[in-house]
């Protein structure tokens, strides 16, 4: 608590102390029942199935939980699965994604083909989906990726269906590709020869999602444990583990199913081991994992009665998540975030200072419905339906898509917010009745009084107060101030500070800490080196005296030769440490990548922040969060000035040192390449950010990922279906009834996704939801592009035809199915877009709307009568035109 020597501004915190405590110790008391939405309650019986829909007592086989949660016709586990939890970027992978936003190496914008969790500077990427050669083909196919990955991600998604939405198992093989990224994986030969290995997806299996991992009380059973950091931590994710380490992904999820009991106690099966040290798994003649399911679990006919959680508890999120304590320093909502007084203080109530403690452990949160809940677990504020009465019928097919806010990761961009998860801003200011702890009317007012209480307004006008105070909600994100102190098994984890979009649309101060990693690419072709690419050059030589001295033997590919030793490290990573050493690393990559067919590679190292690890959680009490001086300097008077200050948290002094470089000549000589603008180097080779750098250039661009995907040149997103009866409070009365005869069925569908470059960040599609519609677009997804080289191009057509000047950009809107098939035509509907306009035309008749059908075969100017609405462009921005579409295609205005 940061109590000044200032007697009175010292009383005003023991008071304000006092009241704080009283309303925490007020709400524990309340909360120490648990929700009936966290308890486990038992399902109805069930038979679980196996994959041939046979009861696994019959069959002896792993179940199903495809067949067994949707056998019934209870829940719809396509659609459950088609989330972004389960999908991780398959359902938005192509070829080309990474090569749209300058990593042509990556495939998604997920960990599923993008940046994944783990690996560093040499993490393991993803193979594309058409590989013409060995040469093209990266670390891993879709196998390679499921067992090194689903441990954690507990199936559906990627782990069952290819990029196309076909389930692995069910793929005729004669429709396979030589190279397909999603059937085969990379083989060495022992002579050191490379080829393509077709993976046998119906011996491993599929991996299906693992309902129960989710919905299981973790609490009630004996899982596998390790000691961390002197705690007893459960680790249910080393059941999997096992599973993927034999290639089968078929038994993992009734591998955990072992250590779950039904609601009388007994287990529903058992795992056959060997009898080595290890316990390891027991395989028959065909490498299949064997099961003895126990008749005692099941009733007379057939059915299984498990106790499970509507929503996943805390321990279930952080058995994957665990990866945010170094991340982000956030521990859950277990019993270590619970706010404690400290032993040594506990007549004067004063609290353990705990890094994991978050003061919204325990507190009760009244909805708008009149719903309350103990916030204890993540469901609070990520499960959409965890507020809904519990009278309220039980949502079978429930959508699985958690709300998320603008992440770190750019899976699902056209999620962000929508909705939101709870916020800051929703809880305290926007709600029916927003939580004000000190009583005041609203958030704003309690800042101001408190700043003003405590004397960090003295110096300013009354007239200004308000204003000051509005300012920093304007600007600041409340993380920012509330959120502080954060470490990582005790080490303190630097906090920085960047522009992120927030929900009401502005940008705003958020914290943040980032992922920093190098890759190698050929600065001519662009062309990345993967995983085993890096590994490809070094030899290990081991020092049987000392093995710290053990090194890495750099060789030309072509002759064998040494190149060079660089020190070996405990990952075996190439590293070099010097400049010399650098350079024949570089070198002996160049001829790695001439010998696969690169002509003249020029390879150089790039560093980059991969993903901007937003820190959100674990939020403190006011009497710990940030204070004034901590921003700002005091003037000569006292007050304290409205400037940032650059010593403080927000400015240059807050400089985080991120890499050394190994000689500074390699950045000078172009050789080692700082990807972003405000990294600096240093005469040493020291690499380092700092805050006011980073506010400068975030602001213009506050991009979440190396993606850049806030100011792409294309976004992709569903279409949400809306009632009809929304389009004018949408489009407006006037223009709504222009485009009602288009729109004559019940829903609509509406495409919106405020990601990518400014012009298409405003930019909208819709289309009516007839019949056919009505049954495909659920699964279509809508990318809206804009093509920056394709300028020159459009102002010759526009010249030619006498149809004006270019005042747009050029763009194009295209429609995928499921299998990522381009859609040719809308089903006999016409599509409205509303489209960036940079003239000043205010009137139909003065423009053109040029539009082109997909194969460039047809190139119109669309009547007069199909242009809805016009808005020429102004000081605010740029304008927008509404127009009719018949088909996907590429389209441009021209003032005429």
């Amino acid at each position: 608590m940061h109590i000044k020597k200032d007697s009175g501004r010292q009383n005003w915190f023991i008071s304000m102390s006092y009241l704080f405590m009283l309303f925490m110790f007020t709400n524990t008391n309340a909360a120490t029942a648990v929700n009936a939405f966290d308890k486990a309650v038992d399902h109805p019986p069930i038979p679980l199935l196996d994959e041939q829909g046979n009861h696994v007592l019959d069959s002896t086989k792993p179940y199903s939980p495809k067949k067994s949660c949707e056998g019934s016709g209870c829940h719809d586990y396509e659609a459950i699965t088609h989330a972004y939890h389960f999908e991780m970027g398959r359902d938005e992978a192509s070829d080309n994604y990474g090569a749209k936003r300058g990593l042509p190496h990556l495939v998604s914008p997920g960990y599923y083909g993008g940046y994944t969790c783990m690996g560093g500077s040499t993490q393991q990427v993803l193979a594309k989906k058409n590989n013409a050669s060995i040469n093209e083909f990266a670390d891993y196919g879709s196998a390679g990726w499921v067992k090194t990955c689903m441990t954690c991600h507990v199936g559906g998604g990627w782990a069952e269906k290819d990029r196309e939405g076909i389930r692995y198992d069910e793929k005729d093989p004669a429709k396979i590709k030589m190279g397909d990224g999603d059937y085969y994986e990379r083989h060495t030969a022992k002579d050191g020869t490379e080829s393509f290995k077709l993976w046998d997806w119906k011996k491993s299996g599929v991996g299906e999602a693992d309902c129960i991992f989710c919905h299981v009380d973790f609490t009630k059973m004996d899982l596998p444990t390790r000691e961390r950091h002197g705690v007893i931590q459960q680790r249910p994710r080393d059941v999997r583990r096992e599973f993927n380490r034999i290639d089968n992904f078929r038994g993992a999820a009734t591998g955990f199913l072992a250590y779950v009991s039904d609601n009388k106690g007994e287990k529903l099966v058992s795992v056959k081991r060997n009898d080595d040290k290890k316990k390891t798994l027991f395989q028959d003649d065909n490498d299949q994992p064997v099961f003895n399911w126990n008749e005692a679990a099941f009733d007379e006919n057939g059915r299984t009665t498990i106790p499970m959680l509507r929503f996943p508890g805390n321990a279930n999120c952080m058995a994957c998540h665990t990866t945010s304590n170094s991340r982000r320093g956030f521990y859950g909502f277990g019993e270590s975030a619970a706010q404690r007084i400290d032993p040594e203080n506990i007549d004067d109530g004063v609290l353990e200072d705990d890094y994991q403690d978050d003061i919204h452990k325990g507190k009760v949160y009244v909805d708008d419905n009149g719903q309350s809940r103990t916030i204890e677990t993540c469901n609070a504020c990520h499960a959409k339906q965890y507020f809904k009465s519990n009278r309220a019928p039980i949502d079978l097919d429930a959508n699985h898509d958690f709300p998320k806010g603008n992440s770190d990761m750019d899976v699902r961009n056209d999620l962000d917010y929508a909705p939101n998860a709870k916020s800051c801003e929703e809880c305290h200011q926007t709600s029916k009745n927003p939580i004000v702890p000190s009583g005041h009317d609203n958030l704003l007012n309690a800042h101001r009084e408190l700043w003003k209480g405590s004397g960090d307004m003295a110096g300013y006008s009354k007239g200004t107060l308000t204003r000051i105070t509005q300012t920093h909600f304007d600007v600041v994100s409340c993380q920012a101030c509330h959120i502080n102190g954060k470490k990582n098994s005790d080490k303190p984890i630097q906090i920085l500070f960047r522009y992120r979009v927030a929900e009401d649309g502005r940008s705003t101060m958020m914290p943040y800490n980032p992922r920093v990693r190098t890759y190698w690419k050929d600065a001519n072709s662009g062309r990345v080196l993967v995983k085993n690419e890096l590994a490809a050059i070094a030899k290990k030589f081991e020092n049987k005296e000392d093995s710290k001295k053990s090194y890495l033997s750099i060789i030309d590919v072509t002759t064998d030769k040494e190149l060079g030793r660089v020190q070996y490290n405990r990952r075996g990573r190439v590293e070099p440490e010097t400049y010399e050493q650098f350079m024949f690393v570089k070198k002996a990559y160049e001829i790695l990548l001439n010998k696969k067919g690169v002509a003249n590679a020029r390879v150089v190292q790039v560093l980059i922040e991969s993903n901007e690890y937003v820190i959100s959680h674990n939020t403190r009490a006011s009497p710990d969060s940030v204070q004034c001086e901590e921003c700002h300097e005091r003037k000569q008077s006292g007050a304290f000035s409205s400037l940032v200050s650059p010593k403080g948290i927000m400015g240059r002094a807050n400089e985080k040192k991120i890499m050394t470089v190994p000689d500074p000549r390699l950045v000078a000589e172009g050789h080692f390449i700082l990807g972003l603008p405000y990294m600096k180097l240093k005469e040493n080779g020291d690499v380092v950010i700092n805050v006011e750098d980073i506010l400068f250039d975030t602001k213009i661009d506050p991009f979440m990922t190396i993606f850049k995907n806030s100011s792409a040149t294309e976004n992709v997103g569903e279409f949400i279906k809306i009632p009809s009866n929304t389009v004018p409070a949408i489009v407006g009365a006037e223009n709504a009834g222009k485009m009602a005869g288009d729109l004559p069925s019940q829903d609509s569908y509406l495409y919106s996704v405020k990601k990518g470059d400014r012009s298409l960040r405003s930019m909208s599609a819709l289309i009516d939801g007839n019949t056919v519609n009505s049954i495909l677009f659920p699964t279509y997804r809508g990318a809206l592009g804009m093509l920056k080289g394709a300028v020159g191009a459009a102002e010759g057509i526009l010249s030619a035809r006498g149809w004006g000047e270019l005042s747009s950009d050029v763009f194009y809107f295209e429609v995928r199915d499921a299998a990522k098939g381009h859609i040719p035509s809308f089903n006999g509907a016409r599509m409205f877009v509303k489209v960036a306009y940079k003239g000043s035309k205010s009137d139909a008749n003065s423009i053109n709307v040029v539009v082109a059908n997909w194969a460039l075969s047809s190139v119109e100017a669309v009547p007069a009568s199909d242009i809805i609405d016009i808005q020429a462009a102004g000081d605010q921005g740029e304008g927008y035109v509404i127009f009719r579409m018949n088909e996907p295609g590429y389209f441009i205005v021209a003032d005429k």
